[in-house]
This record gives C-alpha cells, sequence and structure tokens, in this order.
C-alpha cells in the first residue's frame, strides 16, 4: 500500500466480477483503528494501514473483461490483493471510463472540500502525514458509470479506430475520434428522453470549443431511438444522434448538411 495515494482508484472484486467502483480518500496507519474495523482472528496478524473512500459506485463488470484491459488471460481469477500501476492502471480506469473527482479538481473542474481545522490540528498531535479531510461529494459529479459505460464500449468496438478522451476545463468527453473522415466527439447517455438528450447536447456544445483538433462532427450515442422531437433538437444544432439497434449495431442519423457547416463554426470558436 506504500504506493497509493488519495484518489487513486479501487475495484472491489468478488462473485467473479468487479462489484464496486471507489476512489481512495485519507491514508494512514493505526492498529488501533485497524484492530476495531477488522479484529484479528486469535494468533493472526494484524492490518494496520487503513483509507478511507471519496466514492464508492456499485459495478458489474466481469472479470474477464477487466482481465482483458489489464492484458491478463481471460481465466484470470484476480485472487487477493493486486495494485496496478503505469498503463496497466491506464488501461484500466480509461477502459472503464472512470472519473475521479481528484482529477476534476486537479484541473480546476471543481473545488477542493474545504478543510477541517480541528481534524488538522488532530492529525499534527498523532504525527501523521496524510491530512485528514471531510469528503463529500457533489451530486453532479459521477465516479463512474454503470448504465452508460456498456454501451460506450460496445459502440467502441464497432469503430475501425482507437477511441480516446480528452480533459478540458468544463470536464471530460466520452468519446473523441480522429479518424479520416475528421474529428467527432460523442457524448453517451444511458436513456433517450428528452432531458437526457438535452443533457448531452449542453454538454457537447461546452466540450467542442476545447478539442485538442478541431470538431468536425458532433453525435450522441444512445441505447434507443430518440422521438422525432428529441432528433429535431440535435439536428437543430448540426448535431448527429447514434443509436443501438441490436447488440454491437448502431445506426447514425445524421443532422442536415448546411445546418452542420452553419453550426461548426460556433463549435470551434473559444
Amino acid at each position: 500500500m506504500s504506493s497509493v495515494r488519495t484518489g487513486d482508484v479501487a475495484l472491489f472484486t468478488g462473485a467473479k466480477k468487479v462489484l464496486a467502483v471507489g476512489e481512495v480518500g485519507a491514508i494512514f496507519v493505526n492498529r488501533e483503528v485497524a484492530d476495531t474495523l477488522w479484529p484479528p482472528s486469535s494468533g493472526g496478524k494484524s492490518w494496520h494501514t487503513v483509507y478511507s473512500l471519496r466514492d464508492f459506485v456499485p459495478a458489474e463488470v466481469p472479470y474477464e473483461e477487466l482481465a482483458e484491459l489489464i492484458g491478463y488471460s481471460k481465466n484470470y481469477g484476480c485472487p487477493g490483493q493486486l495494485v496496478l500501476e503505469g498503463d496497466e492502471a491506464r488501461a484500466v480506469i480509461e477502459g472503464l471510463r472512470i472519473t475521479t473527482r481528484t482529477v476534476l479538481e486537479q484541473l480546476g473542474i471543481e473545488k477542493p472540500p474545504a478543510r477541517d481545522p480541528l481534524l488538522d490540528q488532530r492529525a499534527a498531535l498523532e504525527q501523521q502525514h496524510t491530512p485528514i479531510i471531510s469528503f463529500e461529494r457533489p451530486a453532479a459529479t459521477t465516479l463512474y458509470s454503470r448504465e452508460e459505460q456498456p454501451l460506450v464500449m460496445e459502440f467502441c468496438a464497432t469503430l475501425a479506430i482507437t477511441a480516446e478522451r480528452f480533459r478540458s476545463p468544463v470536464g471530460l468527453c466520452d468519446i473523441y475520434v480522429q479518424g479520416p473522415d475528421g474529428v467527432e466527439v460523442l457524448e453517451a447517455k444511458s436513456r433517450s428522453e428528452h432531458r437526457y438528450v438535452r443533457e448531452a447536447l449542453s454538454q457537447l456544445l461546452d466540450y467542442a470549443p476545447h478539442s485538442p483538433r478541431p470538431v468536425d462532427r458532433l453525435a450522441v450515442l444512445l441505447p434507443d431511438p430518440p422521438d422525432e422531437r428529441e432528433l429535431q433538437l440535435l439536428h437543430r444544432y448540426g448535431v448527429d444522434c447514434i443509436h443501438r439497434v441490436s447488440p454491437g449495431v448502431f445506426r447514425r442519423v445524421s443532422a442536415p448538411d448546411d445546418r452542420r457547416h452553419l453550426m461548426k463554426r460556433l463549435w470551434t470558436e473559444t
């Protein structure tokens, strides 16, 4: 645990799947606290290291999917505790589309939580090197989207090129594609009702000016065909709609070319 830091991602496994995703909060070594949480068996060892979680979200990711992201064989059983670093950790975080609050704070998208002076004084007295922080997570921030992640992964598997993401002062986009037809930014939603489509549209218009390269297309990715009203809303702003038809099959309903060309200048203006 010596390499684990606040903001790192913790995956909780069991029953041959990832059951939850967490974000590491405060880390400290305290035998009394640890033994209170996990009383050691008679003659057994004590687990001294304790860490809190800034967030905890239920998940349902099969071991096979996790093993593939790490680069292990599909029958890998995830025994005991495993700490991934470097490219392996990055592959899992990007593959499962995990966004920690710590990253958003580093980008200036979210403000760090207020520190409690009394807790800081207590930490100093106990000579702890890790600051104790009261963690309160805004409901608007999502560590891991259980509903949207499978849809995004299924769609990305149909692409002939590798999909990416980019960070910006206003957030992280869902999908960023640089292909022979130009640059496209996509935002995925778990449902096709009006408020989801409207939210995706506003996010795309917010992300587009911050794209690493000028955007040629914007698209909303949905699990089902939207109603005509939602489709017209997207097309009014030159945004395509891509919806799932069947497993591994997606249909694109493109915005009119003249509308896209009209809106493209607004997409790219900063």
